[in-house]
């Protein structure tokens, strides 16, 4: 019991030290700009991401539209990422 008690908060703290969290709670339009979008993948959403250039951040589209942040989200470029299927060797 003693071992729980000390594991969450350390777990806690290590998570708020983290320099993602402090970056999404400080994201706002006037420090973070956005670099590209990302097209949707398997049916998840699409994405956008910013930087204020040391942390990037992904946001949803309805996310980045709602913040308010620049460029505006049509203008910005897609990244499209395609996996290639995996090839069996013929000579099995």
């Amino acid at each position: 019991m003693m071992i729980r008690l000390i594991a969450i908060p350390s777990m806690l703290l290590a998570e708020l030290a983290s320099g993602n969290v402090a970056a999404q709670v400080s994201a706002t339009p006037e420090t973070f700009t956005g670099t590209h979008r990302n097209e949707s993948i398997n049916g998840r959403p699409e994405t956008a991401t910013i930087t204020d250039g040391k942390f990037f951040i992904q946001l949803t589209e309805e996310q980045y539209r709602a913040g308010g942040y620049r460029p505006a989200y049509e203008t910005l470029s897609t990244r499209i990422v395609r996996r290639l299927p995996v090839r069996k060797d013929t000579k099995e």
